[in-house]
């Protein structure tokens, strides 16, 4: 035996077994002794009883019709053998059988590559029984299958192994298509200071039952019914797996891209959590996020900041723009860094935390704010005066009126606007009116200076139509040639805007009222509508608008579990980049009050989705894109808001135009 197992190789080691077959139970115990081992390597071989599964299976108890290997080959065959840990490492083995020596002895060959688990190096290991089924799949030609779990200190785990055996077509085939091994008492252990790798197990080999008619799973027979057939999963539709399928002899597999793993059902992925890791993957003052599929490592930013748009660093959150300030109707908020600040308007004075501006009344105030009456307003005051006087420019003192002729203009200081409207001066004498016309004379003409209309180009002293619409981003869908001038067009489902260049969505829920079926709701979506459904599930009720259920509290409501379940539909244009906030989910009490205690989270995500959803502050979340928006589409993303007294579900239905607008 010779080999490489995690990149150290060994030189030629020894390998001697010894059969005993007790005569009363017909009980067939083989001992197996491999020399010449590294301590390096031998303690992660200990597992890997599949190194003398050519000798097992060619020395084991025969019953009934079965033939094990040295009497279907006459110990002249080749083996290839792949191992598969469930932690997804690799090893394959090519074993030579080279018939008997003069002596009697089984002559083999083993040349063994691959990684075994460092984790198992010193754990407490032990095999459990297995089973193998050998399959004939065509003349001198065997497949073998079979699952080997094994005890890691007090954690169970397996890996698959897949055995192909060629022999002399000469020998004929088994007795029949498959036939049973079983491996039983296994123990495996090494000797540092021999350097000796030692296996024990006893074997039996017998041929399948009357009732087990035909191909094993996996397998179907041939035209002719002589041989088994590999069944390929992979080629069926749809695909057993959620990502990509690997068909083996007998069985699949499915796998997932980077950033996945498989679920317990082996076949759906679900995200690999990078950030749960025990080895932070992120360097000192930062934090990892976990993305579906990947991570990132941000900023770690201090309250009130948030990562900038490139990734690199923190940036203020101005609460009072974004409107997650906590000031109260009537109060200034001002941003500050890190936080900000509820102040009053000018005329209000503050009351206290969390309170909110109180109205100052001005006309109690010392000295007088008003020469002669003083009416207070809320945030203001008004001055007035006596009857005949009106107020001046300082709108506190007043002055009698003006008499000019009969008519008499009160100028009001409560008149804020005032809008005159007086007709055209008439023209004075001595000035007039004169209209230019300039037309192209023949002297114009003769000397060159030739003129086309707009829209035209002189070409060969012939005026011809310019084509405006080999310009560039002359129109945003489609541009249509004319005579002497061009149009722009829409796609259907859009009009033109005034600008006569862009395009607008057409609205067709409302101007056409379309009328859905029941339980379905109209969905605009850019440059076309759908009626999309809105099941309630089978607990719940139509509430009044639509897209709403609410759970009947006489059925289930000890159940626990979402009370209401609300649709949310959101149009998109194609084109939008990764990592871009589209929405924004906020969790509100029943009086509309943000409640800062509710979590976000998405049930059943969606891999193959361009849409997560990332937390912001306690009740609040941001949908954002994954990767750039390049596909239309409709894409539903399942929100689960969960309350100290409260669940919600909000199903946000996506549509991604094929158009960037």
């Amino acid at each position: 035996m010779i080999g490489v197992i995690n990149g150290q190789k060994f030189g030629i080691a020894v390998l001697n077994t010894s059969v005993q077959q007790e005569a009363r139970s017909g009980v067939t115990t083989l001992r197996s002794s491999i020399s010449h081992i590294p301590a390096s390597v031998g303690p992660l071989m200990r597992v890997l009883v599949v190194t003398i599964a050519p000798i097992y299976w060619a020395l084991a108890r025969e019953s009934g019709d079965a033939l094990n290997g040295h009497s279907l080959t006459g110990g002249r065959f080749q083996q290839e053998s792949h191992v598969e840990f469930a932690t997804g490492e690799l090893l394959t083995m090519t074993q030579l059988a080279r018939g008997l020596d003069p002596d009697g002895l089984l002559l083999l060959d083993v040349v063994v590559n691959g990684i075994v688990p460092e984790s198992l190096a010193d754990a407490d290991l032990q095999v459990q029984d297995f089973q193998e089924q050998y399959v004939q799949t065509g003349p001198g030609r065997l497949f073998v299958g079979s699952t080997q779990n094994f005890r890691q200190e007090s954690l169970l785990s397996f890996l698959r192994c897949n055995h192909s055996i060629r022999y002399d077509v000469a020998r004929g085939p088994q007795p029949q298509l498959v036939q049973h091994l079983r491996a039983s008492a296994i123990s495996s252990a090494f000797d540092p200071e021999a350097k000796a790798l030692r296996f024990q197990l006893s074997t039996a080999l017998q041929a399948a039952e009357e009732n087990e008619v035909g191909c094993p799973e996996g397998f179907e027979l041939d035209a002719q019914g002589e041989f088994c057939l590999d069944r390929d999963e992979c080629s069926g539709s749809p695909s057993p797996c959620a990502h990509s399928c690997r068909n083996v002899p007998g069985r699949f597999s499915c796998s997932c891209p980077a950033g996945f793993t498989l679920a317990r059902d082996e076949r759906t992925c679900r995200d690999v959590d990078e950030c749960a890791w025990e080895a932070d993957p992120c360097r000192e003052g930062q934090r990892c996020v976990n993305l579906l599929g990947s991570y990132r490592c941000l900023p770690n930013c201090g309250p009130g900041f948030r990562v900038a748009t490139d990734g690199a660093g923190c940036e203020d959150v101005d609460e009072c723009l974004e409107q997650t300030d906590e000031c109260h109707y009537n109060q200034i908020c001002e941003n500050t860094p890190g936080g900000h600040r509820c102040g009053c308007p000018r005329g209000y004075r503050v009351q206290g935390p969390g309170l909110p501006c109180l109205d100052i009344d001005e006309c109690q105030q010392l000295p007088r704010s008003c020469a002669y009456q003083c009416h207070n307003l809320q945030g203001s005051y008004r001055c007035l005066c006596p009857p005949g006087q009106t107020l001046l420019r300082d709108g506190k003192t007043c002055t009698p009126l003006e008499r000019s002729g009969p008519n008499v203009t009160t100028v009001s200081h409560r008149d804020r606007l005032v809008a005159w409207l007086r007709p055209r001066a008439p023209i004075p004498s001595g000035s007039y009116r004169a209209w230019v016309s300039l037309r192209a004379g023949p002297r114009a003409l003769s000397v060159g200076r030739a003129w086309c209309p707009p829209g035209f180009i002189r070409q060969n002293g012939v005026c011809t139509d310019l084509d405006e619409c080999r310009v560039r981003n002359l129109c945003q869908h489609a541009c249509r040639n004319t005579e002497g001038s061009y149009q722009c067009l829409c796609p259907a489902g859009y009009r033109l805007l005034p600008s006569g260049k862009n395009c607008q969505d057409i609205n067709e829920c409302e101007e056409d009222s379309i009328e859905c079926g029941p339980s379905q709701m109209c969905f605009n979506t850019r440059g076309s509508y759908q009626c999309v459904n809105t099941p309630c599930p089978a607990t719940f009720r139509q509430g009044s608008s639509p897209g709403t259920c609410f759970r009947r509290c006489s059925q289930d409501c000890s159940a626990g579990g979402p009370s209401t379940l609300q649709y949310k539909l959101l149009p998109l244009p194609l084109g939008v980049r990764a990592f871009q906030d589209v929405a924004r989910l906020a969790a509100l009490s029943e009086a509309g009050v943000p409640a800062n205690r509710t979590e976000l989270s998405v049930l059943d995500p969606d891999p193959r989705s361009p849409f997560a959803l990332r937390p912001l502050r306690a009740g609040r979340g941001a949908v954002y894109t994954r990767r750039a928006l390049t596909r239309a589409g409709l894409y539903r993303l399942t929100v689960h808001a969960v309350a100290p007294r409260h669940q919600s579900v909000f199903v946000l239905l996506i549509a991604v135009s094929p158009y960037p607008y």
